[in-house]
């Protein structure tokens, strides 16, 4: 995992950084609706799958976006990159496993990749010893997928005993009005890595590039 170590002492929120070391809940959640309108069109147009669609410019928006890729490690906060994605899947069993996807630059080898690590982990049974003792992976956000809840709020299972920095996700049921597509999205970070206007220029980048679905297939 590659990272650079931030100097905190030439940081701008050094100070905000210092009070929210000493929070026994550090993190916030913010949830917005996601116009993906243009990227649904594109996708049946293009026989792509929507879900590594979505996945792929997520990941390309985290890579954009430097706060979503800081982490608090000891005394550090570091600066990961690239950033990659860690999806909870659904298994055949109605249970959960969690699907590490490595960084693609482009989005034909993301989702070649994507394909062959669902199958492999969906057909892995999950077994608790396989996480104990494992140091958590810092250049990765945990992203889950809720296709069934149109949601309006959201929270996040956490070990508020365990030092933890890596932002959750979620997108919820792809919802149609009218001619228009739109997916919830969920967000919680820490917030003595990041403030809500580092959240709403994610944001603001996720959508940018939802809109350019053609970034999909680059000439």
């Amino acid at each position: 995992m590659a990272y650079q170590v931030l100097d905190v002492t030439q940081w701008a929120r050094a100070e905000h950084f210092r009070f929210y070391q000493g929070f026994s809940h550090p993190w916030y959640n913010i949830c917005a609706n996601i116009d993906v309108s243009a990227l649904h069109r594109y996708c049946k147009q293009h026989h792509h799958r929507f879900f590594h669609a979505y996945l792929y410019l997520t990941q390309q928006a985290l890579n954009q976006c430097e706060p979503m890729a800081y982490r608090l490690v000891g005394d550090e906060v570091r600066i990961y990159s690239p950033m990659q994605v860690s999806v909870a899947l659904l298994a055949a069993d109605d249970t959960v496993r969690f699907c590490d996807l490595d960084y693609q630059p482009q989005f034909e080898q993301f989702t070649a990749r994507a394909t062959e690590t669902e199958t492999r982990i969906k057909n892995t049974p999950f077994i608790l010893e396989q996480f104990i003792g494992q140091e958590m992976k810092q250049d990765t956000i945990h992203l889950t997928v809720l296709p069934w809840i149109d949601f309006t709020s959201m929270s996040h299972a956490r070990d508020v005993n365990f030092p933890d920095s890596v932002p959750k996700m979620a997108f919820g049921k792809l919802v149609q009005q009218g001619e228009q597509w739109r997916m919830p999205l969920s967000l919680e970070v820490h917030h003595g890595l990041m403030d809500g206007l580092h959240v709403g220029q994610f944001i603001q980048t996720l959508q940018t590039l939802f809109n350019t679905p053609s970034l999909l297939d680059p000439c």
